[in-house]
């Protein structure tokens, strides 16, 4: 097996936070009472409905129409892509190790969903552009995650071969098609965020420990 040259991410879930983590602040932005809206993986047995976003099973856009179909249902009305200020929601302990990567690791974005929660075009004007060699939303493509052409573009534009990629994702589907493409996948568990980290520098930068040097 080649050495990882690249670390290809994902965004939503990964880099951002996801809506879930997010629903205490709206919660009182809205006055709505604490709990008001469930917390889907983050609930107490998790979200089943959820989970078959993971496999494939329930598309995301699908499941947040479903979501704020069933807020409707109690008179809540919500578009949680719009309402939530997506300015400051990055995990500043994954902004950590892309920060510790950089110089080790080619590094590329590779995203599905971005459009739909930052805006048209969000590639260009997104502050973060400069740590990434590439930048690559599914919008461009015409596929989306599963598709092989999503890692294969991602691996070109790099100039690299898939078996030199390590792709990370949230969504065990899109892990699972990145390594059909011949990458290496790792999947990023959202709801232990740390946990995830700190597997990720033992692969990528033996020794080194999340938040220090």
């Amino acid at each position: 097996m080649s050495p990882i040259r690249a670390v290809i991410w994902d965004m939503g879930g990964v880099l951002y936070v996801t809506p879930f983590e997010v629903f205490d602040d709206l919660e009182r932005q809205r006055g709505l009472a604490p709990g008001t809206l469930p917390r889907g993986p983050f609930a107490p047995g998790g979200d089943d409905e959820y989970a078959r976003c993971s496999t494939g099973e329930l598309s995301e856009r699908d499941y947040w129409k479903g979501y704020e179909d069933r807020l409707a249902g109690r008179g809540i009305h919500l578009r949680i892509g719009e309402v939530i200020d997506w300015s400051n929601r990055l995990r500043p302990e994954v902004m950590d190790v892309i920060a510790k990567l950089d110089g080790h690791y080619l590094q590329a974005i590779l995203t599905n969903d971005s459009t739909s929660w930052l805006g048209d075009g969000w590639w260009e004007t997104w502050p973060y552009r400069r740590l990434f060699a590439s930048v690559i939303d599914v919008a461009t493509l015409g596929v989306r995650k599963p598709h092989p052409d999503t890692y294969l573009a991602s691996a070109a534009a790099l100039g690299v071969a898939p078996g030199d990629c390590l792709f990370i994702d949230d969504m065990q589907l899109n892990v699972d098609g990145a390594e059909a493409a011949g990458m290496r996948g790792f999947f990023f568990d959202h709801t232990d965020a740390a946990g995830s980290v700190a597997s990720l520098l033992a692969m990528l930068l033996p020794g080194e420990t999340a938040g220090g040097r």
